[in-house]
């Protein structure tokens, strides 16, 4: 059975990346890499929503500094359960988490990476 669920994972080294990867499997929630050309893309298209296409085009701009994961097809309470059963896994936290919304769907991966991460500034400076 495909899996609606999905985890969009950036910026990851493959040891951790590796651990999640794990954790996820036993969740049937699908892993998808995204690597730095594609920072540039919608979270829509890199979500795989059918209505999302991939523009297709490098990214040029800086690299993300801190990692990222964008949480797709989740129900509020599957989502709950899910970040419940991550952090009782031990599975050290990832600071800049988001799920899809109607706001964010359309936002580039930078953008959202910058969204987050100027919050996660001002909330721990």
């Amino acid at each position: 059975m495909r899996t609606s669920k999905k985890l969009l994972i950036f910026n990851m080294d493959e040891s951790r990346l590796s651990l999640i990867r794990t954790f996820c499997g036993s969740q049937n929630v699908r892993i998808i890499r995204i690597y730095r050309p594609q920072y540039g893309e919608t979270i829509g298209a890199l979500a795989g929503i059918p209505s999302f296409r991939l523009s297709n085009q490098p990214y040029c701009g800086e690299d993300f500094t801190m990692e990222m994961m964008v949480m797709c097809g989740f129900k509020p309470d599957e989502l709950d359960i899910f970040l419940k059963a991550f952090r009782d896994a031990g599975i050290p936290p990832v600071w800049l988490k988001a799920t899809v919304t109607p706001h964010n769907i359309n936002w580039s991966a930078d953008r959202l990476y910058n969204e987050l991460a100027n919050e996660h500034k001002q909330l721990h400076g």
